[in-house]
């Protein structure tokens, strides 16, 4: 038998076990399906029959009762009136509200531009005091190169003098 035999044989031989475990899943669920529908409709006639024991129930009490009815179709009629007058009463406060909400809302805008134009104008004031800044750093280097230039001069000035005083002291001397 070749090997390609043996694969094929393996691979009948798993589909055949695949297929009885399916069919093994399939009875079961089906079992259970019979036990479910059995138990629904057990509990659906139980509800139906309360349902017709209680309506059987109701109309032997609503027989004869036209007064209450009646009084509840006043009470609705008072009802309805009393959430109509509520509505009103609620749309002129919504519309209240609303108005508040628009005021409130122009008036964020408008501090909202306001904050805007601060923070611009704030903005240019610090780019005005960096400008400014920048200058005097500029002019303060210039003045401590000056400062360093005349430190200097003003260090050689002894050697000059020493210099000078031996120099007019052979000229002295020579003459």
């Amino acid at each position: 038998m070749r090997p390609a035999d043996k694969i094929i044989i393996l691979l009948l031989a798993l589909l055949i076990i695949g297929a009885g475990y399916f069919q093994y899943l399939t009875d079961q669920l089906n079992k259970r399906m019979d036990r479910i529908t059995a138990e629904d409709q057990r509990l659906t006639d139980k509800v139906e029959d309360e349902f017709t024991d209680s309506l059987r129930v109701y109309n032997l009490r609503f027989i004869g009762r036209g007064k209450h009815l009646r009084k509840a179709q006043w009470d609705i009629i008072a009802n309805t009136e009393l959430i109509l007058k509520n509505t009103d009463s609620l749309a002129s406060m919504i519309d209240d509200v609303d108005f508040k909400l628009g005021n409130l809302a122009r008036e964020t805008e408008r501090n909202f531009k306001n904050v805007r134009n601060d923070i611009e104008d704030l903005s240019d004031d610090v780019r005005n005091n960096i400008r400014r800044t920048k200058l005097q750093l500029a002019d303060l280097d210039q003045t401590i190169g000056v400062l360093d230039k005349r430190l200097k001069d003003m260090e050689i000035l002894p050697t000059i003098q020493k210099e000078k005083a031996k120099m007019e002291e052979e000229e002295e001397g020579e003459g």
